[in-house]
């Protein structure tokens, strides 16, 4: 059957992979001809030696067959290693056993015990690595696909400045410099995305704890927030007097986590509307809100917020972009910090969005756990 699937005129290659693999422990073949439901599809393959028995990995790309294959064989290896200590254990509880009778029964019963609860932790880990390598590819892939129609606009204006200067008044050369600017702004926040993402999801989101006037950050934000809601007319309101409240935090990340919660609120209102900032001060937290008077979003959409590349059918007012990853980073910044972070939100009305960050975060750890 593993021959039958492969280009007839490819079973003198793939039998000499089975050769060489046979003979040296490992063999790559760099393209072999697949039909599937009559179509012709190329593959890599990447092979090794597992004691007696041979694992191969296939991939449409060499790098990814032998990434799948150093995958197999780490969760292999790791399972293999598991189960020799565990017939050595059981081998020393037999001997045991019968030198002493049942004393030792309660102690082979805990230790076994043990063993079922280890093996099931390391099928749990294996899982959470799938998971982490598929999320690897999905961003991957996003990525790829979303960098590449700006780059396709740069070069396409560029190679329009540089072929037809002549022809193009200053007005019209001033209006496609700012089109590759706001494109390659929009590559570069795209960029740093995946950069916090990555880190974030390798456990190096690392906080820098300092004790800040929670309202000075957020005045900080709405300045840097400010030219983006004049070009829409949109007023930011907030009343610093009334949230003077000193909060231990990451002052970057804070500021972070504001500014995308405000920049996403004027992305998505409408032009001379309003967003209202405010900070409620609780008993052991405070909880700050971002209001916005915009499109609203559809309560069977909600679920998607807050999880990376996931987007809701509303769409911003002045044909801004959107990665996709923004809310994403900034729940895992929240959380970092002890917080927790929601929204609420009726279509056609507006989205009321709010996180909390807790007076006293003692227990938190300098990476966020």
């Amino acid at each position: 059957m593993f021959f039958s699937i492969f280009q007839s005129s490819d079973l003198n290659h793939i039998l000499n992979f089975f050769l060489e693999l046979s003979k040296t422990g490992s063999a790559i073949l760099h393209e072999a001809r697949l039909l599937t439901d009559g179509k012709e599809e190329s593959i890599s393959l990447f092979g090794g030696m597992f004691g007696d028995r041979a694992g191969i990995a296939a991939s449409q790309a060499e790098s990814g067959a032998r990434q799948l294959f150093a995958d197999i064989s780490r969760i292999n290896n790791e399972q293999v290693n598991l189960i020799r200590s565990i017939s050595k254990e059981n081998a020393r509880l037999r001997a045991l056993s019968a030198d002493h009778g049942m004393f030792y029964y309660d102690e082979i019963s805990q230790l076994n015990n043990e063993l079922v609860n280890i093996q099931r932790e390391l099928a749990k880990k294996n899982k959470q690595l799938d998971e982490l390598n598929n999320l690897k590819n999905l961003f991957l892939g996003i990525a790829a696909h979303d960098l590449r129609s700006p780059l396709g606009v740069i070069l396409s204006y560029s190679e329009l400045m540089m072929d037809a200067p002549a022809s193009l008044c200053e007005e019209e050369r001033n209006d496609l410099i700012r089109r590759v600017y706001k494109t390659g702004k929009f590559m570069l926040g795209l960029v740093n995305n995946l950069l916090d993402i990555a880190n974030i999801e390798s456990g190096k989101l690392e906080l820098e704890l300092s004790n800040e006037d929670i309202a000075g950050v957020i005045t900080s934000s709405i300045e840097m927030t400010s030219l983006f809601a004049r070009s829409k007319s949109i007023d930011l309101l907030f009343n610093p007097a009334e949230a003077h409240v000193m909060v231990m935090i990451d002052k970057p990340k804070i500021d972070q986590v504001i500014t995308n919660l405000i920049t996403n609120a004027i992305k998505y209102s409408f032009p001379e509307s309003q967003v209202l900032i405010s900070v409620l001060e609780k008993e052991d937290h405070i909880k700050i809100t971002i209001k916005d008077q915009g499109q609203g979003i559809r309560e069977n959409e909600l679920n998607k917020l807050f999880k990376p590349f996931q987007k809701t059918s509303t769409r911003s007012t002045g044909g801004e972009k959107s990665t996709g990853l923004g809310l994403s980073i900034v729940k895992k910044i929240v959380e970092a910090h002890l917080g927790e972070i929601g929204v609420n939100s009726i279509f056609g009305k507006g989205s009321e969005f709010y996180f909390t960050l807790p007076l006293k975060i003692n227990n938190i750890n300098k990476d966020g756990r």
